[in-house]
């Protein structure tokens, strides 16, 4: 078959190189140059999904093979379509600076500005990080504001903390509603016409009142949000090594898909650092406690009364991303759980009101993207199936996963790598997903199950530690299912059917995807070895907000040999 097929597997090939000769030297934020990548992507995706499903899957019926292959095949056109639908937000990336810079400039003009109340909520964090946080909010630049401290562990050396910064402070009687609930009970209490949320590890900057309220004299915009900006790695970065070499989970989330959603109308708040117009929280009721995905679910709640989310793509404040690897995949658990909420409750994804086909379909645009971890854990599950019971997740000679499997797998690769101004890098994207993929399975089941009965939890913020920490609690489950994988491969090949090893169906392609697969499972048991943070987050390396291929290769290879 690759013989019949040489020609196209020379022309596929001859194509990605040359795209990979001239894209240092193409203006990628070109919206037409955007959108030839999206186009091929989209026609990639689509011939590959009719190749899948025309001539790679048997019938369907009760027998095990087919249930496997056909599940595989589902979760995988569900995850395809979340992809396709994201290199189609990307095609054009929102630049609101020129916008902010006049409406910056018409507030200064005035002799009277719209006062705000900014919030910091807080439960348990450290007393040198909510230091910080209150003394930057404490001087802003700004003529008519105030800060609230709304402390939800009820401590009495906050309390006096305030009182000598000359801050409020408040302490509510219970934990209802959580965060959002905490908000709320501080509308009740605060009187200006804008309110300005900013967790408790984050600093504003002096200027980010002037550059926000004014954007707000639009009287479609409800929320102006700004991008999170982390000071540190993150945990996968730091106990990596690759602070310098790949970017922090979210900032391809914070710096481009926001700003691409944004263009059309659809960015959406995330907790800290946004402005918002009182009289909004009035019409919706405040914050909505329903969902632990407040800040989601507060944009769509706008959108139902005509009130839109503006992204604001400046650094106007920065906060501290979770070192710890068991707190960062607990925090991603939690805004697994929020979002997929947002699918079920009353104003969520099905039941919400007055809002357009296009605006629904941004909203659930993150929680299937939620959704598809499981095509992540079907992946990941596939080498063990298959060298243990011989069943494949589909069907295919090597000729055509050369032609319709490798240029769509190679687009998508780099195709984000280069639209995300490098901030999607291959491989080590996967890994924050992986690394917590089964407390994310099960994070799913938990709300399939009872989307209304899910807990928030906190994300520590630790400032320093002296020791090395193993998580087994996460390590093994990876380390379980990649010795499976191994010893499977290895009974298929020295066992008693050895022989015929090379020619069992499907072997080119599992060997392909095993290797693949070990080497997520390998870095995600690195990833669980927790580095010891001696100095503190407040004193933790800076990490690079663009990554580069090279230098991640060389530190993942150094990380494996213990080098980096």
């Amino acid at each position: 078959m690759i013989a019949d097929l040489y020609p196209e597997v020379l022309a596929t090939f001859l194509l990605f190189v040359g795209l990979w000769m001239i894209s240092s030297r193409v203006q990628w934020n070109r919206s037409s140059v955007r959108a030839v990548v999206a186009l091929m992507f989209v026609l990639l995706n689509a011939r590959y999904i009719w190749w899948r499903f025309q001539a790679t899957l048997i019938p369907l019926s009760a027998d095990l093979e087919a249930l496997w292959t056909w599940g595989f095949a589902v979760v995988e056109l569900g995850a395809t379509l979340v992809m396709t639908w994201h290199f189609l937000v990307l095609v054009k990336i929102s630049d609101r600076t020129q916008e902010a810079d006049r409406a910056e400039a018409a507030l200064r003009a005035r002799e009277e500005v719209k006062g705000v109340d900014i919030l910091i909520p807080t439960y348990n964090e450290p007393e040198e990080i909510l230091r910080r946080t209150i003394a930057a909010a404490s001087k802003v630049d700004y003529p008519d504001f105030g800060v609230w401290v709304l402390d939800d562990g009820n401590r009495a050396w906050l309390r006096d903390f305030c009182a000598s910064a000359g801050v409020s402070y408040l302490v509510r009687p219970d934990r209802k509603g959580f965060k959002a609930g905490n908000i709320n009970h501080a509308l009740g209490k605060t009187r200006r016409p804008l309110v300005c949320v900013v967790d408790a590890d984050f600093a504003l900057e002096p200027h980010f009142l002037w550059r926000t309220v004014g954007l707000l004299d639009d009287p479609r915009i409800g929320i102006v949000q700004t991008p999170q900006i982390f000071n540190n790695p993150d945990a996968i970065q730091y106990n990596l090594k690759g602070e310098k070499a790949w970017t922090e989970a979210q900032c391809m989330f914070t710096d481009v898909m926001q700003s691409g959603r944004d263009t059309w109308d659809n960015a959406f708040c995330y907790g800290t650092g946004f402005v918002i117009k009182r009289e909004c929280l009035e019409l919706t009721g405040g914050i909505p406690e329903v969902s632990i995905a407040e800040d989601l679910q507060t944009s769509y709640a706008l959108l139902e009364h005509g009130y839109k989310t503006r992204f604001l793509n400046e650094k106007l404040s920065s906060g501290f991303a979770t070192q710890n690897i068991g707190d960062f995949v607990r925090q991603r658990a939690r805004w697994c759980i929020g979002t997929l909420q947002c699918f079920f409750v009353e104003g969520g994804v099905l039941r919400a009101k007055r809002i357009s086909v296009l605006d629904r379909m941004f909203f659930l645009d993150p929680v299937l993207y939620h959704f598809s971890t499981l095509w992540t854990f079907f992946l990941l599950l596939a080498p063990a199936i298959y060298w243990w019971i011989g069943i494949a997740p589909f069907h295919s000679d090597l000729g055509h996963l050369l032609v319709v499997f490798a240029p769509r797998v190679l687009l998508s690769i780099f195709g984000l790598y280069w639209l995300s101004n490098r901030k999607t890098l291959p491989f080590v994207s996967d890994l924050g997903r992986v690394v917590g993929i089964f407390q994310l399975v099960h994070a799913i089941i938990r709300v399939l199950m009872n989307p209304f009965r899910q807990t928030f939890t906190t994300t520590n913020k630790k400032l320093d530690s002296d020791k090395v920490q193993i998580h087994w609690h996460l390590m093994r489950w990876h380390l379980g299912l990649l010795m499976l994988t191994l010893s499977g491969m290895a009974f298929s090949y020295f066992g008693p059917h050895g022989g015929s090893f090379f020619m069992k169906k499907d072997v080119g392609l599992m060997i392909s995807l095993t290797v693949y697969v070990v080497w997520l499972l390998f870095f995600s048991c690195l990833v669980c070895v927790q580095r010891p943070i001696p100095n503190g987050l407040l004193n933790t390396v800076s990490a690079v907000r663009t990554g580069s291929i090279r230098e991640t290769i060389r530190v993942l290879f150094g990380r494996m040999f213990q080098r980096a």
